[in-house]
């Protein structure tokens, strides 16, 4: 699929890419539920859970569809699969932006530069998955939450159902005063859409454990 998108990127070029992957999505059987795009706020901070490489790809068509006329797009990524995807789409399009997750001490700092790189733009989306790696976790990373609380950013849920092929934008609303509040929203959203690997998450795996 991502050699597929760079392909028709080439092609047709990010000015009509948006019609052929619009069509894509609805080939591939999605019911998409959208805001009307205009009456967004300008900086957004979209949020979903994450148990497979699809959820990144999904994601992309999602915003080259219906966000990106308007924002420019910050995606979090591990460094083994940046070498990959950054290079290709930063030629191809200024405003595919991808931050660099690494797993060591470098990371603490991630947030304060993200912040201070931010802090004086406008028109953009920051696409962060909590759980931080597709594998099976209960630590629900807080990065997201204290970026959006510094920089005054409105949170949305984007919830991607692999068993209902749906794609909806929940409500945007602004970060929860506490983290316990913001971790206990998280979950409850993710717990209206089916991911692709149930048994990945922790609040449905042993449900999941048991059927297998």
């Amino acid at each position: 699929m991502y050699y597929l998108f760079i392909l028709l990127a080439i092609f047709y070029g990010y000015n009509h890419i948006h019609f052929f992957l619009n069509k894509l999505l609805i080939f591939m059987g999605y019911k998409i539920t959208v805001f009307d795009i205009e009456k967004l706020p300008s900086k957004l901070i979209i949020i979903g859970s994450h148990t497979t490489i699809y959820d990144f790809f999904i994601g992309l068509l999602f915003y080259y569809v219906y966000l990106h006329k308007r924002y420019s797009t910050y995606v979090f990524m591990k460094k083994s699969f940046e070498i990959i995807c950054n290079p290709i789409m930063m030629f191809l399009d200024k405003k595919f932006k991808l931050i660099s997750v690494n797993n060591d001490k470098k990371k603490e700092g991630l947030t304060t530069k993200i912040c201070n790189t931010l802090k004086n733009e406008d028109n953009y989306i920051i696409f962060i998955s909590p759980e931080g790696t597709r594998k099976c976790t209960e630590n629900i990373r807080s990065g997201y939450w204290y970026i959006a609380k510094n920089l005054n950013i409105d949170i949305m849920y984007l919830g991607i159902d692999y068993s209902l092929k749906t794609i909806v934008m929940e409500e945007y609303r602004k970060p929860f005063e506490t983290l316990d509040e913001e971790k206990e929203y998280f979950i409850k959203y993710c717990k209206k859409y089916t991911p692709l690997f149930p048994e990945r998450c922790f609040w449905t795996k042993d449900y999941y454990s048991q059927k297998i």
